[in-house]
């Protein structure tokens, strides 16, 4: 577990996993770097590498799209908190001030972190590739590899809300930046529905060499 870990944090520079790590950083700052929206995105990370890693899933292109669409609505829905006036009703500011729900914010981050992971096209790497190789025969020997790899990926989520929670930006700057974190969250998925999502990862691939 430690090796994995300690390969997927070497790894960080690399394209193909900042694929998974983008969206849900977007989402997190949707959500004004909230600690419920972190550990339910890294959660999500970590259930969606073990089912992607155990069972090797490649998706089809529909399916993939379809994961996509369903990214867009919850990152949306969660960017919209930062869109409704808050003159309609105590609820609504609650919403609109960023009081929703512990576990609503929880879980939009976990679905999106579950769901991104199965759009990752990883760099393997000694650790995963024997994680990879053993884990269709030994799912539940190469169980707690893939968690570590998976922590180690989620690093920069922790890192983020750490800086969001110092920084502590005025209500103002905290809503700008939730919008514009979600039209790019948005941005990325759609890429994904329309077909584009491959060649932008590839080129990034090249820019990265």
């Amino acid at each position: 577990m430690i090796d994995a870990f300690a390969e997927a944090v070497r790894s960080l520079t690399q394209v193909c996993h900042l694929v998974v790590v983008a969206p849900v950083a977007m989402t997190i700052l949707a959500a004004r770097g909230r600690w419920p929206a972190v550990a339910g995105a890294i959660g999500g990370i970590a259930a969606g590498g073990v089912v992607f890693v155990t069972r090797w899933i490649v998706l089809t292109d529909g399916r993939l799209r379809l994961s996509a669409l369903l990214v867009i609505g919850v990152v949306a829905m969660i960017g919209l908190s930062h869109l409704v006036p808050a003159h309609r009703g105590e609820r609504i500011e609650r919403f609109a001030a960023g009081a929703e729900s512990t576990w609503a914010v929880a879980g939009s981050s976990a679905v999106v972190g579950a769901i991104v992971t199965q759009w990752w096209r990883p760099c393997v790497g000694e650790a995963l590739g024997e994680i990879l190789t053993l884990a269709p025969n030994d799912p539940w020997g190469q169980l707690l590899p893939t968690i570590g790899f998976m922590l180690g990926i989620s690093l920069p989520l922790l890192v983020i809300g750490l800086a969001y929670m110092a920084w502590q930006p005025s209500p103002a700057v905290a809503t700008r930046i939730g919008v514009a974190a979600t039209a790019v969250g948005i941005v990325l998925a759609a890429s994904v529905v329309f077909g584009q999502h491959g060649e932008i990862v590839a080129r990034l691939f090249q820019w990265s060499q």
